[in-house]
């Protein structure tokens, strides 16, 4: 490689190395000059700074009400699930309760008014549990037999069984109608005067609590689902939390980016290496911020630039050199060329030149064989 090439690279590295410094240092210097304005000053970039910065802690608030959001959309929907699942534990609760509170009724004589409808249906089915249960404990109890009897005394046991559950739920069923029935009466009215007692208030205590509690939890839920519905809704039309915050983070990026370019000019101005740019109110206001701990750092931006400026210039010169030397080759080639179509034009002038005298040749044979004629 030719040494100029191989300096231009190394002058080019240091460039860069150069630059990125001085960006940095800039940068910096000039975010602090920023940070000492104290007045609204008049100038354009000061504005523009004010309302970037104003953009930045816009744009930081919004992340912040928007991942807040999101938080209280994934805690609304684990209370919601939790809620609705302790409301279906209490349901099953309050069945179970309702129907204990149906078979105390049917049990206790002094409800056989009320539970005179459902009396020969509980006896029924009472009497049909009973005697599944009678016959499966005899089958149960049965020994002997070979093995087919085995089998068949276990069909047979099976079959018991699934008469037994049907008729168990029916009863159950049965317990719970009247419970539920009982709870619905119109006023609280009570069939038995003085109101209930024993097993049956116990109950009756119970599933007041629980319909209490279900009522309360029903009313959270509606407000809970309430509000998440509006949050959604929120995120229906701005975009998910999560492309949200992605925005609102390139956008401070992007901020961001015109902020270090503002901050690279001012500092730039500050250290004296664009004074034929700014106007001398400018530089005036600029002398007010700068102080004497500056010195150090505008002392390095100017050796930096002026690194890049030499740089440059160097950079120019020998590539102005490399231009030189392939213009001169490019001389050598055309004047190659020349002489070589020189040499060609010669040689087809003699041609020519051959070609001329054989014409005349010939025109004199044409006038010796016309004397013939």
């Amino acid at each position: 490689m030719d040494d100029r090439k191989k300096r231009i690279d190394e002058l080019e590295k240091l460039k860069r190395e150069s630059r990125f410094s001085l960006d940095s240092l800039l940068e910096g210097f000039g975010e602090n000059l920023y940070g000492r304005i104290e007045d609204s000053a008049e100038f354009e970039d000061v504005l523009k700074y004010n309302t970037l910065q104003k953009d930045i802690a816009d744009s930081t608030a919004a992340i912040f009400t928007v991942e807040e959001q999101e938080r209280r959309f994934k805690e609304l929907e684990d209370t919601i699930k939790l809620k609705e699942q302790e409301e279906k534990e209490r349901g099953k609760e309050l069945t179970e309760v309702l129907g204990k509170l149906g078979k105390a009724m049917l049990a206790n004589e002094a409800y056989n008014e009320f539970t005179s409808v459902f009396k020969e249906q509980a006896d029924a089915l009472a009497t049909r549990v009973g005697s599944l249960e009678n016959r499966i404990s005899e089958l149960e109890n049965k020994n002997g037999g070979n093995v087919f009897s085995w089998i068949g005394k276990s069909a047979h046991g099976l079959v018991l069984k699934t008469f037994l559950s049907k008729a168990q739920e029916s009863q159950e069923q049965l317990y719970r109608s009247v419970g539920e029935r009982y709870k619905r009466q119109d006023g609280g009215a009570q069939p038995v005067a003085g109101g209930e007692d024993g097993e049956v208030a116990i109950y009756c205590e119970e599933i007041e609590k629980l319909r209490g509690v279900s009522d309360a939890t029903a009313d959270e839920l509606s407000k809970l689902r309430d509000e998440k519905r509006i949050l959604s809704a929120s995120f229906g039309v701005e975009g998910s939390p999560q492309k949200q915050v992605q925005a609102l983070k390139n956008r401070i990026a992007s901020v961001k980016d015109d902020l270090r370019s503002l901050y690279r000019n001012f500092g730039a101005q500050a250290a004296g290496i664009m004074d034929a740019e700014i106007s001398p109110q400018r530089k005036y206001f600029i002398d007010t911020l700068v102080t004497a701990e500056d010195g150090e750092n505008i002392g390095r931006a100017v050796k930096l630039n002026q690194s890049i400026v030499n740089s440059e210039k160097e950079i120019a010169k020998l590539q102005a050199s490399l231009s030189i030397d392939e213009e001169n080759v490019k001389i050598e080639k055309y004047r190659k060329q020349i002489d070589e179509k020189r040499g060609r034009i010669t040689d087809l002038e003699k041609s020519i030149a051959d070609i001329g005298e054989s014409i005349k040749d010939s025109e004199a044979y044409i006038k010796e064989l016309q004397k013939m004629l």
